[in-house]
């Protein structure tokens, strides 16, 4: 198989992975300990409690959740945005070496071409 038409093969994988995904989400999930005041005066810690924050018009946002369920469903769909991330690097990366073996003419790549 020639190199024109791996690169194709792997092009057409990277889309199938990337529809593949569902839905996904930037940010990320942390424990939050929050300090309060004892009659005493002494300073303790409560929670964790789990929190999901995000970037959004350049300020940080967040979400407190409501249990672990809802955690791992947020983790989840936050490791779906990265896999998403890296795949859509790799494409980048396949259909420019697509496009420059286009324009050197070293090999024909049918630009519709399915294997």
């Amino acid at each position: 198989m020639d190199t024109g038409r791996k690169l194709t093969t792997r092009r057409a994988q990277i889309i199938e992975q990337i529809a593949a995904l569902g839905p996904m989400r930037m940010g990320s999930v942390s424990e939050q300990l929050l300090p309060y005041k004892q009659p005493d005066g002494s300073i303790r810690r409560r929670g964790p409690y789990l929190t999901y924050t995000f970037k959004q018009g350049g300020k940080t946002c967040g979400k407190h959740l409501r249990n672990q369920d809802e955690a791992e469903l947020y983790q989840r769909q936050i490791q779906h945005y990265r896999r998403y991330q890296q795949l859509s690097a790799e494409l980048v990366q396949v259909s420019q070496t697509l496009a420059d073996l286009e324009a050197s003419g070293e090999e024909e790549v049918k630009k519709n071409s399915r294997t």
